[in-house]
């Protein structure tokens, strides 16, 4: 019996032990060979649960992080993680090809400043996979188009989010039967088209448009066909530019007949299909250029259908960018008239604007959401809501006229208002009729051609100057009227004000953050002191608030800039380390020792461009606030004064505009918006701004000497150097050397004996051109080492013995155009760290 019972048991035990290791056998095997496997397969889903396993025990393992950021990318999943694990692994060298694919992520998040210079890092690391760096080329040329056309985004209201199957998003659209009709071309025709292609009936039910691939092209091209009195005519392939050698799909005519919508993955737009709208001319009976629609409708993924209901003021476009396989997202938005692309003042809103969250960015302010401004006036708006958008300041923005507190601001409003649809209307004139010039070959036609349009750009340039004087006056008496009533404490600022408390304006300064406030008190007080007089002689309390608040930002922002210089500086000091082997690519790295120094100048690099980004942008604000104010000041000055002495005011006021225009037209060129283009703005807008202070202070100072040593310079007297200022004659022999130092890239000391001795410099700056002779006049002398190989040269300025005598002189450098100006060391001829003291 027992030995019955035992045989029973070992069979058992024998049964249960095979069942055991049949279930081990069908355990998915979290292995880095198999996770490496499937990525070879192009199963990342598969791969994606191998390396999160993996991750779970080995988290500072480079390789898991690298093939983790890759499955993340390729499946779409969470992309900012994807991005930080294929910076770690970058941070780590485990490959050259790290940068192709972070420069992928980099580009489907719309951060294509950082994917322009992955794919460039990539592309110069000489990879051997050929497949990818043609698709590094590929993607970096859709990077550089990108950029451009993101210069301007709309920002809109998405009121639903709907997931569908891509051939179900039919069902999804929902526009009024007045817009016209969509359809499967299979439910249209019997025969002879790809009956799942989208096409469009006009409301008339007169005209449809299709797209097909004809017999002798491989390509989708856009048709359309006419109804007759006894049927619909032959279809008829529409022209360029709406064709073109690429796919072109998706079409759509809007209620006016001359706006039109299409699809196509031409070069020059973000990548995958893309949005384009194109005005029909019936002058010419064509097509003018199509408008990429950028940001946020395309994207890097596939973005198409876009349809328009002016009825009920919404609009429907599908895309591929938040989903994967055969399912899209179809987006709901608010589509009233009022969305306008308007200029980025900042990558991060291109990120927000392109994310599309449902309720949208707009809900409590302009246009949208039920906590609009209408509703917060308690609906008692006289005028169209949403008709304009018209900001006060960085905080307050009004789109009614019944905002208006100053019934005086109110009309200048409503008159430049008024001349702005003008304006507009005059423009479009105007570019009618270079397109008819473009296709007259009468010599005649073209001359009167010509001459109608020379008078048109006579006109609309003046309703330009006009227009922004009346907005400037409106703007500034309101934002009187606003701080008077704040001061009284009767200003309701709830009902125009957006609420983000983050952005409301502090007039008594700038906070500036402990770690950035060396020589800052000096700072301040050296350029308010410059300006105190002709402030107070001027200008209003209002207005002196303001251009103090703005003197504040200069400042801030040229601390920024010299901090941003030094961390620049001090990040390139770093030796550069070897990349690691491919072969070492499933080794474990257990710990960041050794790459301390590489991680530390990484993020030296990133603060510094950042710091360099957010000084720009100061200066620009601080610029932006400086200008009105002086420009209606300058303009109320010329009509007091009589011609014999307006004459230089007004010359230097009108070359302060004409400054201000050309910045202008920098930052809203057919180029598109990048960093170099607004810093070169920000630059002629520094100096329109110093030719309006120059007209200013010869106005407020008319019965002085002061007013005819400025007109004497006005009218012509060189300035003299810096070192004969400062030094009277100076001598022969130390301008002498100062001009071969320049020649040569040699560093003279003063002390040439004294091999280790201590000297200070200021380094103004490291260019590919040499700066220019006039700023380099204004400071002392200058000294300049080339750095070998790179096409760059370091210069300096001057000779110390402390760091607290060089520090003293920055101000004068900044002011001399240098803003990025901070000290340096030297010692035995030789750049090296600043002592310890």
């Amino acid at each position: 019996m027992i030995k019955y019972l035992c045989s029973i048991c070992f069979w058992v035990l024998m049964m249960g032990t095979g069942e055991y290791s049949l279930m081990l056998a069908q355990e998915p095997a979290y292995t880095p060979k198999k996770g490496l496997e499937y990525i070879k397969a192009g199963d990342f889903e598969n791969a994606e649960l191998v390396y999160a396993h993996l991750l779970k025990k080995y988290p500072k393992d480079a390789a898991y992080n690298y093939y983790m950021g890759i499955c993340l990318l390729n499946n779409r999943g969470d992309l900012s993680q994807s991005v930080k694990m294929l910076n770690y692994a970058q941070i780590k060298r485990v490959s050259r090809k790290v940068n192709y694919y972070l420069g992928r992520a980099h580009q489907l998040s719309f951060q294509f400043d950082e994917a322009i210079s992955n794919f460039e890092k990539f592309l110069k690391s000489r990879s051997t996979d050929f497949e990818k760096v043609s698709k590094a080329k590929f993607f970096l040329t859709q990077c550089r188009d990108s950029k451009r056309i993101s210069s301007k985004i709309y920002e809109l209201t998405v009121l639903d989010k709907s997931k569908t199957l891509r051939d179900d998003v039919l069902e999804v659209y929902a526009p009024a039967k007045e817009v016209g009709r969509l359809y499967k071309n299979g439910d249209f025709f019997e025969s002879g088209v790809e009956p799942d292609n989208v096409m469009f009936e006009t409301e008339r039910g007169d005209v449809v448009y299709f797209s097909m691939a004809s017999s002798s092209e491989d390509t989708m091209s856009i048709y359309k066909m006419q109804k007759l009195l006894d049927g619909w005519g032959d279809s008829e392939r529409i022209g360029e530019p709406v064709n073109s050698v690429y796919n072109d799909a998706f079409p759509f005519m809007e209620t006016d007949g001359l706006t039109f919508y299409f699809s196509s993955d031409r070069p020059g737009g973000f990548g995958g299909f893309d949005i384009y709208k194109i005005y029909y001319d019936n002058e010419t009976q064509g097509f003018l250029d199509p408008i990429n629609m950028g940001i946020p409708f395309n994207s890097p993924d596939d973005d198409y259908l876009f349809v328009s209901d002016e009825f009920n003021q919404v609009a429907w476009f599908a895309s591929n960018r938040e989903t994967k396989g055969d399912t899209v997202m179809v987006y709901k938005v608010k589509w009233d008239g009022s969305q306008v692309r308007n200029m980025v003042d900042d990558p991060v809103q291109i990120v927000e604007s392109a994310s599309l969250k449902l309720g949208g960015k707009n809900d409590n302010k302009l246009g949208g959401g039920s906590h609009s401004l209408s509703q917060q006036n308690n609906g008692n708006s006289s005028g169209k809501h949403g008709e304009f958008s018209f900001s006060i300041n960085d905080t307050i923005q009004y789109s009614n006229f019944d905002y208006f507190i100053n019934t005086e601001a109110l009309e200048l409003f409503k008159t430049g208002y008024q001349m702005e649809h003008q304006r507009d209307s005059l423009a479009l004139l105007m570019k009618n009729k270079r397109s008819e010039f473009e296709r007259v070959a009468n010599e005649v036609d073209r001359n009167r051609i010509v001459k109608d349009i020379l008078k048109l750009e006579s006109s609309v340039y003046n309703l330009d100057d006009q227009i922004r004087e009346k907005y400037l006056l409106a703007r500034q008496k309101e934002l009187h009227e606003i701080q008077d009533r704040i001061k009284q404490g009767n200003y309701n600022r709830s009902i125009r004000e957006d609420q983000d408390e983050s952005k409301v304006l502090n007039f008594d300064g700038v906070f500036v953050p402990e770690k950035y406030t060396f020589h800052i008190n000096d700072e301040f007080v050296r350029h308010y002191s410059k300006r105190a007089d002709m402030y107070n002689k001027l200008f209003s309390e209002n207005d002196i608030a303001t251009l103090r608040y703005a003197d504040s930002l200069y400042v801030w922002a040229n601390i920024l800039n010299l901090e941003s210089a030094r961390l620049l500086e001090h990040s390139t000091q770093v030796e550069e380390v070897e990349p690691v082997k491919i072969a070492q690519l499933l080794k474990r790295v257990d710990s960041l020792k050794g790459d301390k120094e590489e991680a530390t100048s990484t993020q030296m690099i990133k603060e510094s461009k950042e710091l360099k980004i957010l000084s720009n942008r100061m200066y620009h604000k601080a610029l932006n606030k400086k200008y009105p104010i002086y420009y209606l000041k300058l303009k109320d000055a010329s009509r007091k004064l009589n011609e014999s002495n307006s004459k230089d005011i007004l010359l230097l006021s009108q070359q302060g505009n004409t400054y201000f225009r050309e910045a202008k037209d920098i930052l809203n060129g057919p180029e598109g918006l990048n960093f170099e283009s607004y810093e070169k703005a920000g630059t002629i807008k520094k100096a329109g701004i110093e030719k309006q202070e120059k007209a200013l202070r010869l106005y407020s100072n008319l019965d002085n000497d002061e007013w005819k040593s400025a007109k004497e310079e006005h009218q012509g007297t060189i300035q003299q150097p810096y070192t004969k200022i400062h030094k009277g004659d100076a001598d022969k022999e130390t301008i002498t050397k100062v001009d071969k130092e320049l020649e040569t890239g040699t560093i003279i000391t003063e002390n040439k004996d004294s091999s280790d001795k201590e000297i200070y410099k200021i380094q103004i700056g490291v260019f590919k051109n040499p700066p220019k002779q006039e700023a380099l006049d204004k400071i002392p002398e200058v000294s300049k080492v080339v750095l070998e190989g790179r096409g760059l040269t370091k210069y300096f300025s001057g000779n110390y013995n402390s760091f607290e005598e060089a520090q003293k002189v920055i101000p004068e450098i900044i002011e001399a155009g240098f803003t990025g100006a901070f000290v340096v060391c030297f010692i035995g001829g030789k750049q090296s760290s600043l002592p310890k003291k």
